[in-house]
């Protein structure tokens, strides 16, 4: 596969796939910059702790970057392997009722949440006091996506391995408790980070019934680099033709009229969703509200 063909693939995945992607891309950078230097006896793991959230707001100070790149980091396969699961399997729950850029933006809030009550924790809490340590992974922005999910559609039904069917809603909870079980484990500042994770997650849901996206400046932001990228690295798109059969574009009168029926259509669907929840939902209607999500 060459560049071009996975670009396209990339580009044509969902939006929770294509976290997984970064996810998976970060990790393998990192592994093999991090082998590179132990050969040459550079400094071991030294890309890797510059993009680790620090528990010291003045080691974070001299690399401000780390609230958000930590979310994308991963240093152990195993803890790669189960993050990305969660995230491709919650993430498609998600996608069901929130649209792609609900999805990237609750993950980086979700994911910034869950770092601050970290950070909090680890210098104003006695029990931790004089410990600094490092935090990673993509955990706190999956729970937020859990939690979030779980506020929309608390009973669907899912199933878990060596579980069984389980309410979405439980899942969400039993996470939860889990994590504050383990607030004094050696995975203190993970769990610590899974709960603000949570607590960012339902957050973002309370205020979106209320009509406050919390994420809309995080939405401006991508946008704005994503535009600046496709600007930089993408030739403008030109007419081609094939034994002088052009490809046929939509005039912006009809694109119009098909944009404000997929958007009544939508709000409808919602609406009965609000109101009975997704089960109540036809197979058409799911087909009907899966493809214009993908269109939002």
């Amino acid at each position: 596969m060459n560049f071009t063909e996975f670009k396209n693939r990339f580009n044509l995945a969902k939006t929770n796939t294509q976290l997984v992607y970064i996810n998976i891309g970060v990790f393998l950078v990192v592994a093999l910059i991090n082998v590179f230097d132990e050969l040459f006896g550079l400094s071991p793991n030294g890309l890797s702790s510059k993009l680790q959230l620090p528990s010291d707001f003045g080691i974070l100070g001299k690399q401000p970057w780390g609230i958000l790149t930590y979310m994308f980091l991963h240093l152990n396969l195993l803890h790669l392997f189960f993050n990305m699961l969660c995230l491709y399997w919650f993430g498609q729950i998600f996608l069901r009722y929130f649209t792609s850029k609900q999805l990237i933006g609750l993950y980086i809030f979700g994911g910034i949440f869950g770092g601050l009550a970290y950070m909090l924790c680890y210098n104003y809490l006695p029990y931790f006091s004089g410990q600094t340590t490092l935090l990673c992974g993509a955990s706190a922005s999956i729970m937020a996506l859990i939690v979030a999910a779980a506020m929309a559609m608390p009973n669907m039904q899912i199933r878990l391995l060596f579980i069984g069917i389980i309410k979405l809603k439980w899942v969400a909870i039993g996470t939860i408790l889990i994590s504050m079980l383990g607030i004094t484990s050696s995975n203190a500042g993970g769990e610590i980070a899974h709960i603000g994770g949570a607590a960012g997650g339902w957050l973002w849901a309370v205020l979106l019934r209320k009509n406050i996206e919390l994420t809309k400046p995080i939405d401006w932001i991508i946008s704005l680099f994503t535009n600046i990228f496709k600007i930089l690295f993408d030739r403008k798109p030109t007419l081609r033709h094939t034994n002088r059969k052009y490809h046929y574009v939509k005039p912006d009168e009809q694109y119009n009229v098909e944009h404000r029926e997929n958007n009544r259509n939508l709000d409808a669907i919602l609406d009965k969703i609000r109101k009975s929840g997704y089960s109540s939902l036809t197979e058409e209607e799911k087909k009907q509200l899966f493809d214009i999500s993908q269109k939002v």
